[in-house]
């Protein structure tokens, strides 16, 4: 086998050849409309051939609401894994009302009013 077989085996050369120019011209022409089709929709410029819907991102509210689901379903069960989920809930919980806090305060119309000039 020398490097043409090994660069172009058989097979594909009479696949290549059965392409008409038209049909590469075609398939490009259909690449390209529907790369500008994905970038006008505000998707990448590669083609995503997946029929996924894109969801949007939980919400702080929901993900809270998992949690309190959860440190009520595992306070009912007896195990190594409820005892060691338990306070990773809980520690969610507080973290996420702490950031929540957080925000709450920077948006207090007060707490920048003693940045103000006088």
């Amino acid at each position: 086998m020398d490097i043409e077989e090994l660069l172009n085996p058989a097979k594909e050369r009479q696949d290549l050849f059965e392409a008409t120019d038209q049909d590469i011209c075609n398939a490009v022409m259909e690449a390209k409309v529907a790369q500008e089709n994905t970038a006008a929709a505000g998707g990448s410029n590669e083609l995503d051939n997946s029929d996924e819907s894109v969801k949007p991102p939980h919400t702080h509210k929901e993900a809270l609401q998992a949690a309190l689901i959860l440190e009520e379903y595992i306070s009912e069960l007896d195990g190594p894994f409820a005892q060691k989920l338990e306070p990773l809930l809980g520690s969610f919980g507080k973290q996420t009302r702490f950031i929540d806090s957080d925000m709450q305060r920077l948006k207090d119309p007060n707490f920048t009013s003693c940045f103000e000039s006088k």
